[in-house]
Order: C-alpha cells, then sequence, then structure tokens
C-alpha cells in the first residue's frame, strides 16, 4: 500500500467554548501575534542598522528576539487556524514538525540566555581580556551551537529503522559539544596570564 494516502490525524479537543468565543479569540491572538511580530522586528532592524550596537551583548539580545519570532510563528498560525475551524485537527506529520519546532527553539533559548551570562561574566569578571575572548568568530560559534545543538539533539531522538545504539550517538553529540566548550574556557584562560 502507498504511503503517501496513509495519514494519521490528531484531534484536538482542549478548547473550551471555541464556538461561542471563536472571532473573540481569534482577535485577541492575531493581536498579539502581531505585537510580538512587529516589536520584536523593530528592535531587531534597530541592531542590525545602528553600528554601535554592534556588540555581542545586542547580538545575542537580537536573536534572542529573532528566537521568539520562530517560536511564535510555530504556535500562533495553527492556533488561529484552529479558532476558526469547525474541527481543531493535525495531522500526525505536521504535529511532529510543530514539536520539533517548538522544543528545539525552547532549547534554544535556554542556551542563548546561557551564551548572554557568559558574555556577562566574561565582561564584568575579566573586562581587560573581553575583546580578544568575545571575538566575532566566538559570538558566531555561539549563535551556531545554540540554535544548532537542540535542533540536533531532537532530531536524534526520533525514532529510526537502524540498529545501531542511540547511546554511542548521544555520548558523540555530548563530547563533541564538551570538547569545543572546553577549548574556548582553557582559550579564555590562556589571554589572562
Amino acid at each position: 500500500m502507498d504511503e503517501g494516502f496513509n495519514v494519521t490525524y490528531i484531534i484536538l479537543g482542549g478548547h473550551v467554548e471555541v464556538d461561542k468565543y471563536r472571532f473573540l479569540y481569534f482577535v485577541i491572538i492575531l493581536t498579539v501575534y502581531f505585537l510580538i511580530i512587529s516589536c520584536n522586528s523593530t528592535i531587531v532592524c534597530l541592531i542590525w542598522t545602528h553600528q554601535n550596537l554592534h556588540h555581542p551583548m545586542y547580538i545575542f539580545i537580537a536573536a534572542l528576539l529573532i528566537n521568539s519570532v520562530l517560536w511564535s510563528t510555530v504556535i500562533y498560525p495553527k492556533l488561529l487556524t484552529d479558532f476558526l475551524s469547525e474541527k481543531q485537527i493535525i495531522s500526525y506529520s505536521a504535529c511532529l514538525l510543530q514539536f520539533h519546532m517548538f522544543y528545539s527553539l525552547g532549547g534554544s533559548e535556554f542556551l542563548l540566555l546561557a551564551a548572554m551570562a557568559y558574555d556577562r561574566y566574561v565582561s564584568i569578571c575579566k573586562p581587560l581580556q573581553y575583546p580578544p575572548i568575545m571575538k566575532k568568530t566566538t559570538v558566531c560559534a555561539f549563535l551556531i551551537l545554540t540554535w544548532s545543538v537542540p535542533a540536533c539533539q531532537l532530531a536524534d531522538n526520533y525514532p529510526k529503522q537502524s540498529s545501531e545504539p542511540r547511546v554511542a550517538k548521544d555520548i558523540g553529540l555530548q563530547l563533541v559539544v564538551g570538547l569545543w566548550l572546553k577549548n574556548l574556557w582553557s582559550f579564555s584562560d590562556q589571554k589572562l596570564r
């Protein structure tokens, strides 16, 4: 049988009295969604256009705002279509995609906050070594890691047809990230001496 015709749907039944207040919910959620997109995009554009805001902390703030816009785009459009439709249905593959995006962007938010904390730690505790430690390449590496590590970790958790052990893959990913962080930390300690 062709797998293209076998589609599994999930019916969402958690919305209370959607029929009664459907358009009110829709207008409120649409307003919130537009406010999130417009406010965050405005701040990102300001950081992008002004040269005096091209410091690591502002770049991390812009990345956090972009992450917020992406997370909102994962959640709100489906929520808006559910408010307007008679039945709240989602296909299994779309549900998996939304799950993957939701949790990978959530993990990215925590890693971005950790990178911002490291940036503040270096600027307060090692102010003379701040420029060589928080170079443009370090900031780019932090940004790439904060968005790719949660996505790769979640992608690795999906069921696969292979028989190779998952433990080795998980340890390998953690080992690569750990070694990269150790090298970064030893580089910052060498600059102190």
